[in-house]
């Protein structure tokens, strides 16, 4: 049984954990340390998306009340995603995913030959693509800086490549290959400084630390659901600040980014805010979805979820440090920019197979990742999303001091 959020509410902050994890079935029958890649979907999640179904199956998806409905339900959605990275409603757009935020946005500006994206050497492949298949056709290349160190050697790195060609600074604001919370706000200060247009990718931050688009004073924020916040995959939002809506292009065209348009002249006057961005048809119960993972993290607590995280990171931290130099921990040493991500390595070990071995073994769910897509090294990520326990832990440390001892 599924409990709603108002009755959550009604619940200790301190007894919501507990009762949150019963609502997550995939979590109550694995050790689940793998929300880096994705969650396990609260029953509530799931019952938000069976009910906008159930409506379009009943009353169908074009009856005209239903269709006003869904579209007066986007909008609600759009409010939420809004209000929890304290951006306002005509700041968002939707889109698929990550990647396809940053192929829209690249081809929001004008780029003249030899102007740069910079980026770290610890993005994903989605933050990376987008940018090298953009080279050949707009003409920009693509920098890297390194992301590795503490919070002062990460924005000393960043800023030694702001050079007079930078055009756009990408960067995510945790790094998924080892956890590390960048200093973002000061990143995008000092970018501000030199004209350099700031993109925050959160697809890791997003329900794992606090998020404040004004504080962080980025151009762009982009985040989805499906990891931390433990929702469905294939939905996701782009924030852009209000001040650039106006001055940016429209790359793309389709039903819904048209205030009107003129077929005699093709012209098209479009949507005032960011929804300008947007076009075609949404999938709305799965953005259905996206609210309900807002609100049952807006429910727990962000800072509760943190606290209850950086805990996890500490004593998975302890427990590994304790099985010896054969374990290299990969998460930065600087506490300040832990995040519930924690990743190590053990040199000599096939960490597919450790993945695999911890899955059939144990039941234990962790993911293998290439760290360095420039070596290929591999390493391990552990997932401490806030629905963790010490004894799972525990489990794991135990499990990879076996693996150790062969």
């Amino acid at each position: 049984m599924s409990l709603t959020i108002e009755e959550l509410l009604k619940i200790p902050p301190e007894k919501r954990f507990d009762l949150c994890r019963r609502q997550m079935p995939a979590a109550e029958k694995y050790i689940y340390m793998n929300s880096a890649g994705c969650g396990p979907m609260p029953l509530s999640v799931y019952r938000s998306m069976e009910t906008v179904f159930g409506k379009m199956v009943e009353e169908g998806q074009v009856n005209v009340t239903v269709h006003g409905w869904l579209k007066g339900l986007l909008e609600e959605v759009r409010r939420s995603v809004a209000s929890f990275i304290h951006a306002e409603p005509e700041e968002i757009f939707f889109v698929r995913c990550i990647a396809e935020g940053l192929n829209t946005i690249v081809r929001m500006f004008e780029w003249q030959p030899g102007e740069k994206v910079l980026i770290s050497d610890q993005e994903n492949p989605a933050s990376i693509l987008p940018f090298y298949m953009a080279e050949p056709i707009l003409k920009m290349d693509t920098d890297t800086f390194c992301g590795l160190g503490d919070k002062e050697e990460i924005l000393g790195q960043f800023c030694e490549k702001l050079e007079p060609k930078t055009k756009m600074a990408v960067v995510s604001h945790v790094f998924h290959t080892n956890g590390t919370a960048i200093p973002a706000a000061e990143m995008c200060k000092k970018a501000a400084e030199k004209n350099v247009v700031t993109v925050l990718d959160g697809a890791q931050a997003a329900g794992n630390i606090k998020i404040d688009v004004k504080e962080l004073s980025c151009d762009f924020y982009l985040l989805s659901c499906h990891k931390w916040l433990c929702g469905p995959e294939g939905i996701g939002a782009v924030y852009i600040r209000k001040g650039l809506i106006p001055k940016v292009r429209v790359p793309f065209g389709g039903v819904g980014m048209q205030a009107d348009f003129d077929v005699r002249n093709h012209k098209v006057s479009l949507q005032p805010g960011a929804r300008r961005f947007e076009y075609g048809g949404r999938h709305i119960p799965m953005y259905a979805a996206f609210q309900e993972c807002i609100r049952l993290a807006d429910a727990i607590g962000m800072d509760n979820i943190i606290g209850r995280t950086r805990h996890l990171h500490r004593y998975c931290r302890t427990c590994m440090e304790a099985l010896g130099d054969r374990v290299e921990i990969l998460s930065p040493s600087d506490e300040r920019l832990w995040t519930a991500i924690f990743a190590m390595r053990i040199p000599g070990k096939d960490h597919r197979e450790l993945v695999r071995r911890a899955w059939e073994e144990e039941q234990i769910i962790i993911q293998w990742r290439v760290v360095n897509l420039e070596t290929k090294e591999e390493g391990i990520r552990i997932s401490l999303n806030w629905f963790i326990r010490e004894e799972e832990v525990d489990r794991l440390a135990a499990f990879i001091k076996r693996i150790l001892e062969e």
